[in-house]
């Protein structure tokens, strides 16, 4: 049978586990690629997916820096274009003020929104987590970009959060196919596609060199809008640092909402 684009890069995504730099080489290179093969490989792979030559790719990642080749994705893809889309980031070991305190925003966000601001992580333990279960906690939507296979969710002990993605009023996204392992580096390159899905980035807690900061380092490259938490004067906590070079302080729910009104799409 005749290979179509969807195929070709379906079977360099599976061949290359999801490496964006190895699929490039192989389009490069031109790598033939048998019926067998394809057939394998569709065969291996349940999820969903998109393609950058669909028509329905998501916009938001045509404007970014190496943008996936293909998505892996279950659960609400048409989340991708809502209208509010807030990314929160942040420390994996936040303190009781910080949980605490994204999490109460983050709900009174949705309260006063009725539940339209999709919150966009990364799943990990921390401040990930607790932003996506406050929203989770009201049936807000939530989109989830991970850096492992996207039938292999990492941290196992976020697993509800996945379901919830999966079955609920979510969206779970990675450009790793099926069952791949959740390597370091895919978290840092996983970054650009946390940034590039909203305009407003939020931080609720970080150290200054952190896999925190890099993302806020693609956000302010990107030129999109940086609110921060503010927390004790004393530590080394990349908030303070932010926001006395001028990111927006968050002092309340009213800040976020007035944020994301200024930056509709």
């Amino acid at each position: 049978m005749s290979l179509n684009v969807r195929d070709v890069l379906l079977t360099l995504s599976v061949s290359n586990g999801g490496d964006w730099t190895g699929i490039y080489k192989d389009i490069k290179a031109k790598r033939p690629i048998s019926d067998e093969e394809s057939k394998l490989c569709y065969q291996n792979t349940k999820a969903n997916f998109v393609t950058i030559c669909d028509s329905d790719y998501p916009e938001c990642f045509k404007r970014i820096s190496n943008p996936p080749f293909l998505l892996y994705y279950y659960g609400k893809k048409e989340l991708l274009s809502s209208k509010y889309r807030l990314t929160v980031v942040g420390t994996r070991n936040p303190t009781i003020y910080q949980s605490d305190t994204v999490y109460n925003l983050i709900q009174e966000v949705e309260k006063l929104m009725n539940n339209e601001v999709v919150i966009v992580s990364g799943m990990a333990k921390g401040i990930d987590q607790v932003s996506m279960e406050a929203a989770r906690n009201l049936n807000a939507p939530v989109v989830s970009v991970i850096g492992s296979g996207i039938d292999k969710p990492y941290p196992y002990e976020n697993q509800g959060l996945y379901e919830y993605c999966v079955k609920g009023n979510g969206l779970v996204v990675s450009e790793y196919p099926a069952l791949g392992k959740a390597k370091p580096e895919n978290f840092l390159f996983r970054n650009r596609l946390l940034v590039g899905l909203s305009e407003t980035v939020f931080v609720g807690g970080g150290k200054n060199r952190s896999g925190t900061s890099s993302s806020v380092r693609i956000a302010i490259e990107n030129n999109k809008e940086i609110m921060a938490l503010p927390c004790n004067i004393t530590g080394d906590d990349l908030t303070n640092s932010l926001i006395a070079d001028g990111a927006r302080s968050v002092l309340c729910a009213k800040d976020i909402v007035e944020c994301l009104k200024e930056k509709l799409y």
